[in-house]
């Protein structure tokens, strides 16, 4: 990544944000008919296209396919890709992540509750919010997010990369490619930042 491109990302903050938000969504919740339409909506559907996916339809089939991908993909019962950092880094629900993810947590308020903290949409969401507050004050230094992403975001690509081979639906695996590609752009652009 060339100095112009980290510039770009770095004044980009505002529309980084609105990615982590869309990829929070996704995330934290199955797809269900009132989102389906949102994307297929003036402000989303260009967003998608430059993301190369397909709008979704909404007819109730779909979104019934949608919701039985997320719960293969993400719920389980078997072979799945838990969206919890603690399970890809000690292999057990709230391990040792918990401490640092409660900090960051004092300082950024999610609008999303959950009782588990370290829920990738959950810092997706919480990422989002450091983004648009350093694009709303951009004279300021502001490392919360470089430390953020090292700390509590940087995992998802292992994430990303399982829940595209169990997913079974073409748009979810969109989806899920953009995902792990938006990830590997800010590993390199926060590799860079000090």
């Amino acid at each position: 990544m060339n100095e112009t491109e980290i510039d770009t990302l770095e004044t980009d903050a505002e529309n980084r944000a609105g990615l982590y938000e869309l990829f929070a969504r996704i995330l934290l919740k199955e797809f269900d008919a009132e989102t389906l339409d949102l994307f297929r909506s003036e402000e989303w559907s260009p967003v998608l296209a430059s993301l190369e996916i397909d709008p979704p339809v909404t007819n109730p089939e779909f979104i019934e396919d949608l919701a039985i991908d997320y719960c293969k993909i993400f719920i389980g019962p078997k072979d799945f890709a838990p969206p919890f950092q603690s399970v890809w880094e000690s292999g057990n629900m709230q391990g040792t992540v918990m401490g640092s993810i409660n900090e960051y947590r004092e300082i950024v308020k999610p609008l999303t509750e959950m009782s588990i903290h370290d829920h990738a949409g959950l810092q997706f969401e919480m990422m989002a919010l450091m983004l648009r507050f350093q694009a709303e004050n951009p004279s300021e230094s502001f490392g919360l997010p470089v430390s953020f992403f090292r700390n509590h975001i940087a995992w998802t690509h292992r994430l990303f990369r399982k829940a595209i081979n169990l997913s079974e639906t073409t748009f979810y695996q969109q989806l899920l490619e953009s995902m792990l590609q938006f990830i590997e752009l800010e590993t390199e652009f926060f590799a860079v930042k000090k």
